[in-house]
């Protein structure tokens, strides 16, 4: 499992996709598949992130954790990512090899 905190958020920030409607969508849908809490906890952390509050997301599965901090980033989030126990391959499985 590992945690992932939201520092902050980037002042004007244009993103490759900012923050529309498919952005909040694939967030609240990558939040589902990535998190282990209640439906209610992952329906508050996604309105938290929605107002651009500071959040720390803990419990997230080892594959989520390279789908939530890109969503994350290229909305304008500064994260940090801390991981515990966990081998780096289930971490990077759906990283493209370049």
């Amino acid at each position: 499992m590992a945690t992932i905190e939201i520092l902050g958020w980037k002042e004007n920030f244009v993103g490759f996709t900012g923050w529309d409607d498919h952005a909040r969508s694939e967030l609240r849908k990558r939040l589902r598949r990535g998190l282990n809490a209640s439906q209610a906890e992952i329906k508050r952390v996604a309105r938290r992130i929605d107002a651009r509050e500071p959040v720390c997301l803990r419990n997230v599965h080892d594959e989520a954790v390279y789908g939530l901090t890109q969503i994350l980033e290229t909305t304008g989030a500064d994260i940090r990512v801390s991981v515990q126990d966990s081998s780096s391959e289930q971490l990077l499985r759906k990283c493209p090899k370049r």
